[in-house]
């Protein structure tokens, strides 16, 4: 009994941490009013809503996919997917009151996408055949 507890633990600690860490970072990144410095070209800002929740997508499909879940492929994906876009609309409505930063319909476009993109490579790389 003590083994199955550990091994929850375990599963809890290894996978599940680290996304609700990452859910975090992007809370406090979202708090601040200054920008982030990136490189200025036009789309930059779509572009790294894409990447942050790319890597939020493929954190999601691990910490689901460690409590080896009986999904179809398509429905990780939705749930995945679902998930980080309801973050990323929890987001955009928590930076309309940060002085300096705004909501944006397009944002949680590229969030949506982006988490799409995490998601699928997660499953490509562990060719997971639900």
């Amino acid at each position: 009994m003590l083994m199955i507890q550990d091994s929850k633990l375990y599963r809890l600690l290894w996978y599940w941490i680290p996304t609700l860490g990452y859910c975090i970072v992007i809370f406090v990144l979202s708090s601040s009013s200054k920008a982030v410095p990136i490189p200025s070209f036009y789309g930059v800002d779509k572009v790294m809503h894409g990447i942050e929740y790319a890597i939020l997508g493929l954190l999601l499909a691990r910490s689901i996919f460690s409590s080896k879940p009986r999904f179809s492929n398509r429905s990780l994906i939705i749930s995945i997917v679902t998930l980080a876009t309801l973050y990323g609309i929890s987001d955009e409505i928590h930076q309309a009151f940060v002085p300096g930063r705004n909501a944006s319909f397009w944002d949680v476009l590229a969030d949506g996408s982006g988490s799409l993109i995490g998601a699928l490579f997660y499953l490509k790389i562990y060719n997971y055949s639900g």
